[in-house]
């Protein structure tokens, strides 16, 4: 299907392509179903970290994780991911934790400088994956913000493709692909 219909799908796509042996950040960890997506692309010879600001989110991912040995989960906000020398992928699912206190949501000035962090680090032809999703009380305003920052990177050095689901209701989420152009 060349149309999607459920973001997942979007992401999928994306982490289909090769990435095994790659480093990969999963900035919003959560209960860790991207966690293990990404596990997945990157195989036995690659490696993922992950971080999250609650500590009951990163105890469920653990859980779900548990057969995997290459992963490293960071109690820490996503604004911090340049502790991590060098990656290759990531992926933000901004909002808050399902089934959690919808008080603690993601934010747009941190999310802003995770995004300009992780735009400076990766390395040439990584991809950033951002699932954007409204219904939280900050959701418009870091939006926006995602908007505007993505719109402003160069393209000469970042490709940027933004998809909607356009006639679907209940303001569904917006994915943002961001790849780094190799340099020659």
């Amino acid at each position: 299907m060349i149309v999607k219909e459920k973001y997942f799908e979007i992401v999928d796509e994306a982490l289909s392509h090769n990435f095994l042996g790659k480093i990969a950040l999963d900035a919003t960890v959560g209960k860790g179903n991207d966690t293990l997506k990404l596990l997945k692309a990157v195989g036995d010879d690659g490696f993922v970290y992950g971080f999250d600001v609650q500590k009951d989110a990163l105890d469920a991912a653990e859980e779900l994780l548990k057969e995997f040995k290459n992963y490293k989960l960071i109690l820490d906000s996503h604004e911090n991911i340049d502790k991590i020398e060098k990656f290759d992928l990531v992926i933000y699912n901004l909002g808050f934790l399902p089934g959690s206190d919808k008080k603690i949501t993601t934010l747009k000035d941190s999310t802003l400088s995770s995004l300009k962090k992780a735009a400076e680090k990766i390395s040439d032809g990584g991809i950033i994956i951002v699932v954007s999703y409204l219904g939280h009380e900050n959701s418009f305003e870091e939006r926006e913000g995602v908007d505007e920052f993505l719109k402003s990177l160069d393209q000469k050095r970042f490709k940027v493709e933004k998809r909607e689901f356009y006639n679907q209701k209940n303001s569904p989420p917006i994915v943002y692909l961001i790849e780094k152009k190799v340099e020659r």
